[in-house]
């Protein structure tokens, strides 16, 4: 069965839907729009739409990869039309392409890191010297200590292999924000999460507090996914 790679856009007004609202976004476009959309097998059968990498709630982000599959060909600009009619303004498809059904998990699977934009709230006082050193000394740790807790149990990992860049962005530090740029690894295997960067970047910075989090794009470890 034909399958397909959307790349989309989840802004500002869609902030605070969540992974979950964001699947059932899809499935009701997906409907609305006439789709020959393939179904899951078993007692609760579910459109077959795939995401690379949840993302968190208030979180936006400008390049999404999903992999949706139908029973019958599409063409992609009419699949692209179709989806962007029925789907609500803060959530846009930007791309569409047909891929190999053998890749389409591959594919997903290949994206391990993101890079961000992060906005902060920052002290009047704060110069962009002060900012540069905290980054400096954060990364010359070893490690980066963070709890994490999860059904009711806490664990205290090390995120510092997680964090591959992070730089404050040219020209963003004004009276009281600043904007950080970070790559951070995501998936199972392991990930660092920009409140937990942002945190530990706070206990040399005085008033350094997340604003917005932005997901720029996802990267994929193979350099040529289709």
């Amino acid at each position: 069965m034909p399958k397909y790679l959307l790349i989309f856009e989840k802004s500002e007004s869609v902030r605070w839907l969540g992974h979950l609202d964001i699947l059932r976004t899809f499935e009701r476009a997906i409907r609305r729009a006439g789709l020959p959309v393939a179904f899951s097998t078993g007692f609760n059968p579910r459109e077959r739409i795939a995401f690379a990498s949840a993302l968190s709630t208030g979180v936006t982000a400008g390049a999404e990869p999903a992999v949706l599959e139908l029973t019958d060909p599409v063409d992609p600009a009419s699949l692209l039309a179709g989806l962007n009619e029925t789907l609500p303004p803060g959530i846009r498809i930007a791309e569409c392409q047909e891929i190999p059904d053998l890749k389409s998990r591959d594919l997903l699977n290949s994206y391990d890191r993101a890079d961000y934009e992060v906005v902060c709230a920052c002290a009047p006082d704060t110069d962009s010297a002060e900012v540069e050193n905290a980054i400096q000394a954060l990364l010359a740790r070893p490690q980066w200590e963070v709890v994490r807790a999860r059904e009711g149990r806490s664990k205290t990992l090390d995120i510092r292999p997680y964090l591959f860049a992070l730089s404050l962005a040219p020209a963003t530090l004004t009276t009281n924000r600043l904007t950080l740029a970070m790559t951070v690894a995501i998936g199972e295997g392991g990930n660092a999460k920009p409140p937990e960067v942002v945190a530990l970047l706070a206990e040399t910075i005085a008033g350094l507090t997340l604003r917005r989090a932005h997901r720029v794009r996802l990267i994929s470890s193979v350099p040529e996914t289709v």
